[in-house]
């Protein structure tokens, strides 16, 4: 081939290999120092599970996904996420696992996804990587329970077996999540004094 030849194969070749390159970087580099605030429908640069402590136990579905829904509960777990449980809208429902059938609220009756809230700063030792300062962006703001909103983050499914302990020998584990949370939208505040009863308590 001819210098002339090669070159212009290698100027053809160049838009796609920075294409690459710049799709790559997008999903997988973390940019250090660097935080985002994102708004319902935007997706983050980087590691999409970034932040999220022992993040192998959650298959990612969809690195950026956007789901809306009515808040019917959210409670503080020990590892300083927030859970909220989301009576997703109509078009949203197919993202439902069999398993969060067992994930209600008083008075509401499942099945709801789980929308994780991660802590923004690192706390404690046993899960000091569960942070949203690690995964580069800053938590949204928290919704009330009645809210109705609009939501984006990574779309998993929560593998952890140990949700059977927790459920008594019920089938828990897989249920569908966004985890974490970057973006919430609240789209009609609920009545103020709206109840919170999240339950029932380990799957009874």
């Amino acid at each position: 081939m001819h210098r002339s030849g090669r070159v212009a194969v290698i100027a053809g070749l160049a838009p796609v290999l920075i294409g690459a390159l710049a799709v790559a970087t997008y999903n997988w580099v973390q940019i250090p120092l660097v935080k985002f605030t994102l708004q319902a429908g935007q997706c983050k640069w980087g590691p999409p599970l970034a932040g999220v402590y022992l993040s192998g136990r959650l298959r990612l579905v969809d690195r950026c996904r956007t789901v809306s829904g009515t808040v019917d509960c959210l409670k503080l777990e020990p590892d300083g996420d927030y859970h909220v449980r989301l009576r997703v809208d109509e078009q949203s429902a197919a993202l439902l696992a069999s398993a969060n059938d067992l994930q209600t609220c008083t008075g509401h009756a499942g099945p709801h996804l789980v929308v994780e809230i991660i802590p923004q700063h690192s706390h404690g030792v046993l899960f000091r990587t569960n942070n949203a300062d690690a995964g580069g962006f800053n938590d949204p703001p928290m919704p009330a329970p009645g809210d109705h909103v609009t939501v984006t983050g990574p779309y998993v499914i929560d593998t952890n077996s140990l949700h059977r302990i927790l459920y008594q020998g019920r089938a828990a584990e897989n249920w569908a999540e966004i985890h974490p949370a970057w973006g919430i939208r609240v789209d009609k505040a609920s009545t103020p004094g709206a109840p919170n009863d999240y339950g029932p308590e380990f799957g009874d």
